[in-house]
């Protein structure tokens, strides 16, 4: 038995087949492993579960329609460049979409206007048109009527089988109808629930992070932080690339620990933890791409040689090539000895590196309260320790050892812009990289 990938017991559940051979249907890869497979004796140290998902690889003839609302922030702030570049950059989604793709555009200022009604991609040059001749700066920023009016849109070509998806375009502070993070955390879990996703970008040092990051996140959309106009193309670009690669929706991963094992915390993604069931839900998962839920657990008291349940694993998800429902079911174990260089050899790298990689994400979140309360130096003082605990970190293999490394230069890059950039562009930084982090998001 591999220690290092327990599969003790796997059941992928579809409709049947036919008889006749057919190719085998795409499904999402789910593995579960734990940091340390091989606990020592008599000993309650934390351990980790990393529930894995990757999604199949998707000709891009084969993926699925996407329903799509553009909502852009047409406020006097987006005056110049910043207009003109968020025009290009809607311009450059109409062009990437086809005849099967529904397309609504959004604009807000002081109001709200639905500048092109939800509507199959076909006529491009009238779509085009309509985007030059309407997103004009102009008033203040109604983000939240923007947001309602986008979810709206999507709402009437709403189908489980497309992508349904808003990408959030702004540069300032809410200021008309509701401001509150809460107000439009309210409205992102609506979105949520309906199966939209809302993607943040936010343009120039201006734009409220702590709220675009919020809506992103409710809703399991993507955050990006944009210092330049100029990059809004190359950022529509990787939106649609996600938005394109979808494969899998209405994620739901259930995890049940065993008798005596403590369920701790979920490290990254947010989710529920009642009793010994821990739930979490993805809106999407992305072709080629892995998505993870990481548990903190403390396993029972085990003698050598002894083997233990740690959890029940189970994954269901709605498969976008097949229109099925598949699911996943695991049993997960630990063993016992008495030994630590067992213990020690036994050791799974990526999974402790990925565990230290989203506790230091917890830290720069503390971080980010130090640069709010005046305190730089400490702010600096926490990036740098996070990269020098990811450079200890007692790993050997190779693509682990650069997971760290790389994870220990960002942190390092954070050091370097805290003391050539404004702290606003910093603490703008800070955030994009820890929801990333969080949400296993590639960059």
């Amino acid at each position: 038995m591999d220690l290092k990938c327990i599969f003790a017991l796997f059941t992928l559940s579809v409709l049947p087949w036919s008889a006749s051979a057919a190719p085998a249907a795409p499904k999402v890869v789910v593995k579960s492993e734990v940091a340390s497979p091989v606990v020592l004796e008599n000993t309650q140290d934390k351990n980790y579960l990393k529930i894995s998902l990757v999604g199949y690889p998707l000709p891009q003839e084969k993926r699925s329609p996407i329903n799509l609302a553009l909502v852009i922030d047409r406020s006097t702030s987006m005056s110049g460049d910043r207009i003109e570049n968020a025009r290009k950059a809607a311009i450059a989604a109409v062009n990437m979409l086809n005849s099967n793709d529904t397309l609504s555009v959004v604009a807000y200022d002081s109001g709200v206007e639905v500048v092109i009604p939800a509507t199959k991609v076909k006529d491009t040059k009238e779509l085009i048109n309509k985007i030059n001749k309407s997103i004009e700066p102009r008033g203040m920023t109604a983000l939240f009527a923007g947001v309602s009016k986008g979810i709206d849109q999507v709402s009437k070509h709403l189908d489980k089988e497309q992508v349904n998806r808003i990408v959030l375009l702004s540069d300032g502070q809410a200021n008309v109808g509701p401001t509150s993070n809460s107000e439009l955390a309210e409205l992102a879990k609506l979105a949520a629930k309906k199966g939209i996703a809302i993607t943040t970008i936010g343009i120039g040092d201006g734009y409220n992070e702590d709220l675009m990051t919020t809506i992103a996140g409710y809703s399991d959309g993507n955050h990006a932080f944009v210092e330049q106009s100029s990059d809004l193309e190359k950022t529509f670009a990787h939106e649609f690339n996600d938005a394109m690669s979808v494969v899998a929706q209405d994620v739901v991963v259930v995890i049940k620990t065993a008798d005596k094992v403590t369920p701790v915390r979920l490290l990254g993604r947010d989710g529920s933890i009642s009793g010994n069931t821990v739930t979490v839900k993805l809106n999407q998962l992305y072709s080629n791409q892995e998505k993870y839920v990481l548990l903190e657990v403390i396993p029972a008291k085990g003698s050598n040689a002894q083997s233990k349940p740690l959890a029940d694993v189970n994954v269901r998800y709605a498969n976008l090539s097949t229109k099925q429902v598949d699911t996943f079911n695991e049993k997960v174990a630990v063993r016992y000895s008495q030994s630590a260089k067992d213990v020690s050899a036994a050791q799974v790298d990526e999974v402790l590196v990925d565990s230290a990689i989203q506790k230091a994400a917890i830290e720069n979140e503390r971080a980010v309260e130090l640069m709010d309360a005046g305190k730089m130096e400490e702010a600096k003082q926490v990036f740098s320790a996070n990269a020098a605990a990811l450079e200890s970190l007692p790993v050997s293999a190779a693509p682990a050892r650069q997971k760290a490394e790389a994870s220990a230069q960002k942190n390092k890059d954070l050091m370097g812009k805290m003391e050539s950039d404004s702290k606003e562009s910093t603490r703008k930084a800070v955030k994009e990289q820890n929801y990333n982090i969080k949400t296993q998001k590639n960059q």
